[in-house]
């Protein structure tokens, strides 16, 4: 018996009629607050040599550290923009962003890394996440990294370390609305 009669067969005895089901839920809005590097590469300084301690605090010098754009990787990495080579199993990020004014629902970061990601924002943790993703997604503050940014100026501050495979890190700010 072909399979799509096996199927019609075996169908066509179900006398369940379920009701009541709820709906799926629609997705998010995202809206872009600090854009990511996938069409206007964002220029970060970063370095592949441990920084010592406090490297995410703003008083922090790292004027000697290099400069390039996001994203930061190597490898085949699904959905990556690599546009700065990073073959090392650590790497150490610094950018300053401009924070609009606005009322905001839920900031969020809107990340892609693989593998294990630590933000900081003005010196503080405010995210963290292990393993990959295969595309960007929203990545929640911690309620310190929340508190930290302010609108105007502010630092942000990333470690991104890699054990085998692929390797990318490119971030950016969001604004998660219900729809």
């Amino acid at each position: 018996m072909r399979l799509r009669a096996l199927w019609k067969k075996w169908s066509a005895r179900d006398r369940t009629r379920p009701a009541g089901w709820a709906p799926i839920p629609a997705p998010p809005k995202i809206i872009p607050v600090v854009p990511i590097s996938e069409q206007n590469p964002a220029s970060w300084r970063y370095t592949t040599e441990s920084p010592g301690d406090r490297w995410y605090a703003p008083e922090f010098d790292a004027s000697s550290w290099k400069e390039g754009p996001a994203g930061f990787g190597a490898g085949r990495v699904p959905g990556a923009v690599v546009r700065t080579e990073w073959k090392t199993p650590d790497i150490w990020l610094r950018r300053k962003i401009t924070l609009p004014e606005g009322k905001w629902t839920d900031l969020q970061f809107w990340i892609h890394h693989d593998e294990d990601v630590e933000v900081y924002v003005n010196g503080l943790l405010a995210a963290f996440a292990a393993g990959y993703l295969t595309s960007y997604e929203p990545l929640p503050m911690t309620p310190a990294g929340k508190v930290a940014l302010k609108p105007g100026k502010n630092l942000i501050a990333v470690h991104c370390h890699q054990t085998t495979g692929g390797q990318y890190i490119d971030l950016g700010l969001v604004d998660v609305q219900p729809r």
